[in-house]
């Protein structure tokens, strides 16, 4: 009997471990694993945190087993009262945090956190496992006994530290990913904030990811088509070269030396030609990777105009509002009359404008301020 329930205990820590290795990928995964974590430590309810020296972070602060209005005015009205949150601010670098250590259980009934708190829940006792996961980031659990149950005493500690330790290398691990992440978000918006459509192909051709404005061109259909096989373009021998650049800065180069490639595109609109550009990326990415990008292609439309912003003008060369949005029809390819037309104003008074924006920007030329433009806003 005494093995039986030793092997189901096990068991038990054994999936309680699996469900926090795969919070690490996925921290919508929290919910299982804090419910299999409460079952093992024989808890009625538990969270999980991510706590900074200005307080809990709300969005990062994940429940089972809790009254949701109570958790919501505890965030917003008792977090910062709670002694054990205090006391885990001053100490984050103490792993295990339970009630000996924050309050004695008589001095509870004359704190005021546990006076607000009496009135929506039960919750007693409290045990905590912390891991400092950034500089100045905590994360952690939080597990929580009621009055009718009783205090987490030394056989429990020893059961949650040997969970701690799959606990710390889960939060690592996912604090790394979550990293990894926000900077491949990050990639994406500065990538689709650009005014070309980018799209970078693998070994084979295959297209491995494109930006907002090839997503566009793509529904645009003019001239240019994307499948399953590729980028391809309509016009066989415009396509024929546009292989051979991609074939060019996809093969490997033991020199590194940068392998470009450029050419233009008819359209079947009858509209200006694209440019575009292809180069070779790096070859070195880690060996599980699934996206191994080996070329980039750059495919520029001159008459899509790219919305130049007019607070960022003024900001830069003192422009009034006037004045930035007369140069930002210059800058998206208006000769100095259509502007005007669309502006709403004379052909005279853009002059006189235009005058005033060579002044500010210290250029003598159409030409010479609409490449400082370009140049200094990168569009």
């Amino acid at each position: 009997m005494e093995q039986a329930t030793f092997m189901s205990i096990d068991q038990r820590v054994v999936s309680v471990i699996e469900t926090l290795y795969a919070t690490a990928a996925d921290d919508g995964g929290w919910p299982a694993a804090l419910s299999a974590l409460a079952a093992l430590m024989e808890s009625e309810a538990a969270t999980f945190w991510v706590l900074t020296s200005d307080g809990l972070l709300h969005p990062q602060f994940t429940f089972v087993n809790l009254d949701p209005a109570f958790v919501r005015d505890y965030l917003v009205e008792a977090a910062d009262i709670d002694p054990t949150v205090r006391y885990l601010i001053a100490h984050p670098d103490q792993p295990i945090v339970h009630d000996a250590l924050v309050i004695e259980d008589g001095a509870k009934d004359r704190h005021p956190y546990f006076d607000w708190q009496s009135h929506y829940s039960d919750v007693r006792f409290r045990l905590v496992g912390q891991v400092n996961v950034a500089s100045g980031v905590q994360a952690g659990v939080a597990l929580h006994r009621s009055r009718r149950n009783r205090s987490y005493g030394p056989e429990d500690l020893e059961r949650f530290a040997f969970v701690y330790r799959h606990l710390e290398q889960a939060l690592k691990i996912s604090s790394r990913l979550g990293t990894l992440g926000a900077l491949q978000q990050w990639s994406i918006d500065v990538l689709d904030a650009q005014p070309s459509a980018i799209v970078l192909l693998d070994a084979a051709r295959r297209i491995v990811y494109m930006n907002a404005r090839a997503e566009a061109l793509r529904a645009d259909g003019d001239g240019v088509s994307f499948t399953r096989t590729g980028l391809r373009l309509v016009d066989p021998r415009q396509d024929a070269t546009l292989q051979g650049l991609i074939a060019q800065a996809s093969e490997r180069d033991a020199s590194k030396t940068p392998r470009v490639g450029a050419m233009r595109a008819t359209r079947p609109s009858g509209r200006r030609a694209y440019g575009i550009r292809v180069t070779a990326v790096g070859a070195s990415y880690p060996a599980l990777s699934a996206v191994r990008p080996a070329a980039c292609v750059v495919i520029s439309d001159p008459d899509a105009h790219a919305s130049v912003p007019h607070g960022v003008l003024c900001s830069l060369f003192g422009l009034t509002a006037a004045e930035a949005g007369l140069a930002a029809r210059l800058a998206a390819g208006d000769d100095l009359k259509a502007a005007a037309d669309a502006l709403g104003i004379t052909y005279g008074t853009a002059r006189t404008r235009l005058a005033d924006i060579f002044q500010k920007t210290d250029t003598r030329r159409q030409g010479e301020l609409i490449r400082l433009l370009l140049t200094t806003l990168g569009t």
